[in-house]
């Protein structure tokens, strides 16, 4: 019996000891990233003394998997709304925006108008004029940066990306091979890898799966990027239709890389990034390059009506750049494209000039011997046809191909960029054509420079101050409302964080209270061992 009392004592003393280090470990642990509380389970029998059974892991994979996804869409709605709140302060500054200076500058116009023989009323508007030309040069050269900083961080953030997914299939590897090695989980490894996959989930949207102890992670596209002990590197690379824009690649095969859609890659750093680009920033690009570009072709124009102080017929007010085009990497090497901005026409019925510009990207292809133009916002496709002298036009553009194969294309931006390319085409005041053509000094065109900015200039787009007013206002509700999206899912996250916590956090009080009980347990096995040891003593003593 006393021999009996001993084992039975040993075994509890072994199991207190096994469950104070764990309780142990855990309040070590409590501010370890990724770390999940153990538990130790016991098993006795009647009279057989008790062992432990097992140290687990406390987590809930679903509710684990659902925090992760939260806190991914969480990441990608805090990088959006990071960057375009620089853009909506940029455009709705009331001293710095460009609303001010174009009402400086059409109160100038006002001015020359009221006294058109008046020098400085024209170098007055001459200076309001370089103003506002410096500040759509600044508000592009401020949205490029921003641009040139997505293209950087998406290298960044794909590195990182690869960096976590070679850490998740090394550990795959790890935990297959100590599971094999010692029949027991690899809790530590196990937490590793969980806290891997949480900051893969951080960079950008995964899908995982776990088969035979081992986690593939695969994008939405189901492209894999960790199966069992492999993984497989994304890679950013010039996007092959417009190589000043970087995309994320694949491997597909040796040496052939393909580009991801972009709707697939959600979530995360990585998805943020992206969606900013695509849904904000670009967009932005476009309606200011737009404005710019309809104001310098519909003043031009109306400036060549008149005459100026000195007799001389009106030249250019504004200067502006071309579209850009950017050829297709496999185009045959005599394949060309040149686009121009068509002239402002005045429509029947209207006594102003105005544009068909879009703001839109578009795509000219040669299919089976047919030119077709798609835009790329909204997808439509038409079909155009040269005329006698080669020229195709469409919205507001007029193209013209040479040496184009099937299958070649060309990328078009017609305002992407213009806003950089808008200045002052005049030197001095007198310079300005106010008159109409047969009386220099009178303010009959001026009158009509001035009408031009309540009228629908920019045709469909509206009036100049329109069109910018719509752009801030289009910047605005983006902001208000990837803002309030945000709010709403960092209260989902934190909700999912909560209750994760609940299950595999450590909370002091709790151990601390355990840390008491399982010293008790400690000290009750001993003295059961000491009355053991007692007792053997007495029967050992009998003569």
């Amino acid at each position: 019996m006393a021999s009996s009392m001993l084992s039975i004592g040993v075994s509890g003393l072994q199991a207190a000891q096994t469950a104070l280090a764990t309780n142990s470990n855990n309040i070590a642990n409590v501010y370890t990233p990724g770390y999940s509380r153990e538990t130790v389970e016991l098993s006795g029998s009647s009279g057989g003394g008790v062992s432990v059974a097992s140290i687990s892991r406390q987590t809930d994979s679903y509710l684990s998997a659902q925090l992760d996804s939260a806190m991914s869409a969480s990441t990608a709605l805090e990088t959006h709304e990071a960057n375009i709140s620089q853009i909506d302060n940029l455009l709705a500054d009331d001293e710095a925006g460009l609303a001010p200076l174009m009402q400086e500058f059409f109160g100038a116009i006002e001015g020359v108008a009221s006294q058109p023989s008046d020098p400085a009323a024209r170098e007055s508007l001459l200076g309001s004029a370089e103003s506002l030309a410096g500040q759509f040069n600044a508000f592009s050269a401020y949205l490029d940066d921003m641009d040139s900083a997505v293209n950087s961080q998406l290298g960044d953030v794909v590195g990182d990306i690869n960096t976590a997914t070679s850490q998740i299939a090394s550990l795959n590897e790890q935990i297959s091979l100590t599971r094999a090695r010692t029949g027991e989980e690899p809790l530590g490894l196990l937490d590793q890898r969980d806290q891997a996959v949480t900051d893969l989930q951080s960079l950008v949207g995964v899908e995982v799966q776990e088969q035979d102890g081992r986690l593939s992670v695969s994008l939405g596209n189901g492209q894999l990027l960790v199966n069992g002990s492999s993984n497989y590197e994304l890679d950013v690379k010039p996007d092959p239709q417009d190589m000043s824009r970087s995309v994320v690649t694949y491997s597909v095969a040796p040496g052939v890389t393909s580009a991801i859609d972009e709707a697939q890659l959600e979530g995360g750093t990585l998805g943020g990034l992206l969606s900013f680009r695509a849904d904000s920033l670009e967009p932005t690009q476009n309606q200011l390059g737009q404005l710019a570009a309809g104001l310098a072709l519909t003043f031009n124009a109306q400036h060549a009506d008149g005459v100026d102080a000195n007799g001389n017929a009106g030249g250019d007010f504004f200067t502006l750049g071309d579209p850009e085009v950017l050829p297709a990497s496999g185009n045959a090497a005599g394949a060309d494209l040149e686009v121009a901005f068509a002239p402002a026409t005045q429509q029947e019925g209207d006594d102003f000039y105005s544009v068909a510009l879009t703001g839109d990207d578009y795509r000219l292809s040669l299919e089976g011997g047919t030119y077709q133009l798609e835009n790329l916002s909204s997808g439509a496709v038409q079909t155009l046809t040269p005329d006698s002298e080669g020229v195709m036009r469409q919205d507001g553009l007029e193209f013209t191909a040479t040496g184009m194969a099937d299958g070649d294309s060309f990328t078009i931006q017609p305002t992407r960029n213009i806003a950089d390319t808008f200045g002052v085409a005049i030197d001095e005041g007198a310079e300005i054509a106010a008159g109409s053509s047969d009386a220099s000094l009178d303010n009959r065109n001026i009158l009509a420079l001035q009408s031009l900015q309540s009228s629908d200039a920019l045709g469909s787009a509206g009036s100049f101050n329109d069109h910018y007013a719509s752009l801030v206002s289009q910047v605005g509700n983006q902001t208000r409302q990837v803002q309030v999206n945000l709010e709403a899912q960092q209260g989902l996250t934190e909700q999912l964080s909560a209750a994760d916590q609940s299950i595999s956090g450590v909370n002091l009080d709790e151990e601390a209270a355990d840390l008491i009980r399982y010293q008790q347990y400690y000290q009750a096995n001993a003295q059961v061992i000491q009355t053991a040891s007692t007792v053997l003593d007495t029967i050992l003593n009998i003569r």
